[in-house]
């Protein structure tokens, strides 16, 4: 990095070409998506996400959130994206076995205690229960 003479680095930017591989109409799929990818060890980049986040008419207008890769990536990330909308490749299994394990395990006290305490308020309720006198209800405050 050279530098100027005012004492200042010069920083050079590396520019990468990127290829739009796919578009969506929706920006949480394109988010899906591009995270896949990053979990992959690919370079995704949306573009229009921000945008159509923030004022869901920009979406149309936009044409929907473009997903690219740098030019090197794309033959791969395309095949691997065919394979997720093929089915090919999904998380439906790891979902289910964490659903199981989740509803075999005791559910605690929370949901009994708060039945306990609106059956007791629906029974004081009903039962005429007024509120215990206190001393200073008699107290005038002018």
């Amino acid at each position: 990095m050279g530098e100027t003479g005012l004492g200042y680095k010069r920083h050079h930017l590396k520019v990468m070409s990127i290829t739009e591989i796919a578009r969506f109409a929706d920006v949480y799929e394109a988010e899906i998506a591009a995270a896949r990818l990053r979990s992959e060890g690919f370079d995704p980049v949306l573009g229009g996400a921000e945008h159509a986040k923030t004022n869901t008419l920009a979406l149309l207008a936009l044409g929907g959130v473009n997903l690219s890769v740098p030019d090197k990536q794309v033959e791969a990330a395309r095949a691997l994206l065919d394979r997720l909308r093929a089915g090919e490749e999904g998380i439906e299994d790891e979902a289910a076995e964490a659903q199981d394990v989740r509803s075999a395990r005791p559910r605690g006290l929370g949901p009994v205690l708060f039945a306990v305490a609106v059956g007791l308020g629906i029974l004081l309720t009903l039962t005429g229960w007024e509120r215990a006198p206190m001393p200073y209800d008699d107290w005038v405050c002018m």
